[in-house]
């Protein structure tokens, strides 16, 4: 009868854990979010939606064109009006340069820093694959997933923005967002696109931008010097 007993109570257990544990739709998010993390490096684009203010005003549409190189480095190239900006990164340490202005180093406290798989990471310009590692509630459609995300940090304003105003240490001030809604579409095992299609709730308001990533070129695009200088 114990050995009955026992074998009852490792079953249930068992029974337990799984009901517990992870989904097999997050399960297959971890993975693919794990496998582009551990890529040697890949291209981006991030595009912002931001909506109008007057009634009679059009969203203005926001877009960069970035690559990650493994372990911390990458660079953002944007055009605003004309003018391209170039801001490039490795670890805590990232340089911003625009056309006719000095080129400006700054130095960022560690919890401002991007990585890939930490969901706490703030989201800022590199995509934020970190946050597939805590979704919750996830449906699936193919290859094509929708989750929440409990928290992630974010830079309200961009921290490019920032950078400008600045010649000295940065503290970024982050700003928690609650319960987002994300979609994200795995290819081939690798995350190639994440979006917040609702924007993000913040202190009982929500943020109307619209952010979404495109990932590609998985283990072909390092970086270069050349390309470090912006001079593609």
């Amino acid at each position: 009868m114990l050995v009955v007993a026992l074998a009852a109570l490792t079953v249930g257990a068992a029974v337990v854990g799984f009901v517990g544990g992870p989904s097999p739709e997050q399960i297959s998010l971890q993975i693919a979010a794990q496998r582009s993390a551990d890529a040697s490096n890949f291209t981006f684009t991030v595009e912002s939606q931001i909506p109008s203010i007057g009634a009679h005003s059009s969203a203005h549409v926001e877009r960069a064109k970035g690559i990650w190189q493994s372990p911390d480095r990458w660079r953002v190239t944007s055009v605003n009006n004309g003018t391209i900006s170039v801001v490039s990164g490795s670890g805590s340490t990232f340089q911003d340069s625009a056309p006719h202005l000095p080129s400006v180093t700054f130095e960022l406290g560690s919890h401002t820093v991007e990585s890939l798989t930490n969901p706490d990471s703030p989201v800022l310009s590199v995509p934020p694959i970190g946050l597939l590692f805590s979704a919750t509630d996830v449906t699936r459609h193919g290859d094509h997933y929708a989750f929440d995300v409990p928290r992630l940090y974010t830079g309200k304003s961009g921290w490019v923005a920032y950078a400008s105003l600045s010649h000295a240490a940065i503290q970024l001030p982050l700003t928690a967002a609650f319960n987002t809604r994300v979609e994200a579409t795995i290819k081939n095992g690798y995350v190639v696109s994440l979006s917040f299609p609702r924007g993000t709730s913040i202190r009982n308001r929500t943020d109307r931008t619209l952010n979404a990533w495109q990932l590609s070129d998985f283990n072909t695009s390092p970086l270069t010097k050349a390309s470090e200088s912006g001079k593609d």
